[in-house]
């Protein structure tokens, strides 16, 4: 595909308006504005680079109503939907236009200032103010149109790209005429969140089945407003949940705390919550998970670990990045042995502020032979078998999070990937090992993320209070009941049949096996590539996607969820995680600066900031660090 021959803006057009496509234009606004004064406003005097206004023409596609915040943070969301990771988290803009979360919350919400998990909905109301300072930045640059529309197919032309549009939505900002279906751009930018729909989900085949009719479903717990709303899940019914993840959790407190209930301390100083149900409440929630058992809750926010364990957690890191730096030797199976070392650490010295050997553990250790069982088996080795036993261990991990009992291998396993993530992050990305390790891998990664990724603490409060009250009913976790297509299988001995079911498992991340069309359009003409048994796109460093060939797909670059299993890890608000953002907005700057230089009639060798060299090299040269 060559190069647009004639002069004008450069036309980009970004699919997707979530927190991803957010923090790439903030990245490429930081290349074209100098820094913003101490009030957080731009320059009076504007840009300060020498960009004229005609620099860009920016389109963007996303069928959401408030581009910034995009489906998971979306503004109507009730209240008892809550961030699941600290909001210090979502720190200024690269462009230093917008301010943090904190800072931002004590002037618009004072009541979250100190709130470590607000509501997704007020996070979503910060990503859409940020997003419209984002695009005021831009405005000196050229135009930024947002289209409330989808993408389904590119197609590549002589001099660029068409993207193809759904017929029929309208502009968000009204705009001097409608788009036409295909629009042509230079660029593509892909940063997609949740697909809207997957072929493992219940939705596709359900109506099929003989018992539909009796057995109705809802496919979704998103939005809740409409897919839990009592009307359809009314009060009274016994509600099946396929999945016991996040999403369950979002089901559950909408159908509990969102119909009127109310959790209390207890009065007899017990130190736990107490669930004060209402007739409006469904009268039984049945999770099912593949474990048999729920996520563990994860420890507040700046509770210190040992220095000993500080220091196993800083020598794991530097054992991670070591043999990153050696070319073949960091494996999936060597990581997870790194963070195996590094939990029985943990587990070892829990009670000791000691010194640590930073050599590895003994495979004969019992340590080690604990943390290795229990990411073998999903779950500490001493968890009783049986009924009751989701409950015990959901019990266990709000023990260990409050402090009041001691921690176990699954804690010290979940502290180790939680913490050392961004360093395992960056250590496998692009990784090639075969097929069969990679199963390996994700079938680790599975369990690591039950240990490391569960609720807050008070949110897994509330949940074991639903559970002691009875809202929450884990007979079907323990027995290994599971919902599929062709029905609920495995009910335990006396159950009640179920009213209604809900579908909480979300669509995968990738592009493999969802059922959006842009997704099946990029893999059957063969525009991105997928490594046997992974999910998501094949992308260099500046996100540049590449061709099964191996070859640069040029102009077409990926960001987010569509490229995970290439690169891990897309799910968080964590700008610093992942360097493709950053890259490739200075691989446009380098394209823009090289526009004007070429306009100006002296463009030279050095005209890119990234110089030259082979596929990805002079990017990973040039980068300012490794994801923090």
């Amino acid at each position: 595909m060559a190069e647009r021959a004639s002069t004008g803006p450069l036309r980009l057009a970004v699919i997707g308006a979530g927190p991803k496509a957010l923090f790439a234009l903030e990245e490429l606004a930081a290349l074209l504005i100098r820094p913003a004064d101490a009030t957080g406003r731009l320059p009076a005097t504007g840009p300060a680079t020498g960009f004229p206004g005609s620099l860009l023409e920016i389109t963007v596609l996303d069928p959401g109503e408030h581009p910034g915040a995009g489906a998971a943070y979306h503004l109507t969301q009730p209240p008892q939907l809550r961030l699941n990771v600290g909001s210090a988290i979502l720190d200024a803009p690269a462009s230093g236009t917008f301010t943090s979360f904190p800072d931002w919350a004590a002037r618009e919400h004072p009541e979250l200032a100190v709130e470590p998990y607000p509501p997704r909905a007020v996070v979503g109301r910060y990503l859409a103010q940020r997003w419209q300072r984002m695009q005021e930045s831009l405005a000196p640059f050229g135009t930024l149109q947002v289209l409330r529309d989808r993408a389904v197919a590119l197609h590549r032309g002589d001099e660029g790209w068409l993207v193809v549009r759904e017929d029929g939505p309208v502009p968000l900002v009204p705009a001097p005429s409608d788009p036409p279906t295909e629009i042509p751009v230079d660029e593509v930018l892909v940063a997609t969140g949740h697909a809207a729909g997957h072929e493992s989900s219940l939705a596709s085949a359900w109506a099929a089945g003989r018992w539909s009719a009796e057995l109705p479903l809802r496919p979704s717990v998103l939005p809740v407003e409409t897919m839990l709303a009592a009307a359809h899940v009314p009060a009274g019914t016994r509600v099946a949940v396929r999945g016991g993840a996040l999403t369950f959790i979002d089901a559950a407190l909408t159908l509990t705390s969102g119909r009127g209930a109310r959790f209390l301390p207890d009065p007899a100083g017990s130190g736990r919550l107490l669930h004060e149900r209402t007739p409006e409440e469904p009268s039984a929630i049945l999770p099912t998970t593949r474990h048999g058992l729920l996520l563990e809750a994860k420890p507040d926010p700046g509770t210190a670990l040992p220095v000993a364990a500080e220091a196993a957690l800083e020598e794991g890191g530097r054992r991670l990045a070591h043999e990153a730096s050696l070319p073949g030797s960091l494996t999936p199976d060597r990581v997870l042995e790194i963070v195996l070392d590094v939990a029985a650490r943990l587990l070892d010295d829990v009670d000791s502020d000691v010194d640590v050997d930073p050599g590895t553990v003994s495979d004969s250790a019992p340590a080690r032979v604990a943390v290795r069982r229990t990411l073998g088996e999903g779950s500490d080795p001493e968890l009783p078998s049986g009924p009751g036993r989701a409950a015990e261990a959901l019990r266990r991990s709000v023990a260990v999070a409050e402090g009041s009992r001691q921690p176990g291998p699954s804690w010290a396993l979940g502290r180790a990937w939680v913490l050392m993530y961004p360093q395992i992050t960056a250590a496998l990305r692009d990784c090639t090992v075969d097929e069969t390790a990679w199963s390996r891998f994700r079938e680790a990664e599975l369990v690591l993320d039950r240990f490391a990724f569960g609720p807050p603490l008070d949110t897994a409060r509330e949940l074991l209070a639903m559970v002691d009250s009875g809202a929450v009913d884990l007979s079907w976790v323990d027995a290994g009941t599971t919902i599929t297509a062709q029905g609920i299988q495995g009910l335990p001995a006396g159950s009640a049949p179920a009213d209604v079911v809900v579908d909480a498992v979300q669509p995968p991340p990738g592009l493999v096996g969802v059922s959006d069309p842009l997704a099946r359009h990029l893999l059957e003409t063969g525009l991105v590539s997928v490594r046997p048994g992974r999910r998501g796109a094949v992308i260099d460093p500046d996100a540049t996607a590449i061709a099964p060939d191996g070859s640069r797909v040029e102009g077409l670059a990926l960001l987010g969820r569509p490229t995970e299993d290439h690169v891990i890890g897309h799910d968080t608000l964590n700008r610093h995680l992942h360097a493709e953002p950053g890259l490739w907005a200075r691989r446009l700057g380098a394209r823009l600066a090289a526009s004007q230089t070429r306009e100006a009639g002296t463009l030279s060798t050095d005209a890119s900031p990234l110089g030259r060299g082979s596929r990805g090299t002079a990017l990973l040269e040039n980068t300012d660090g490794a994801p923090s």
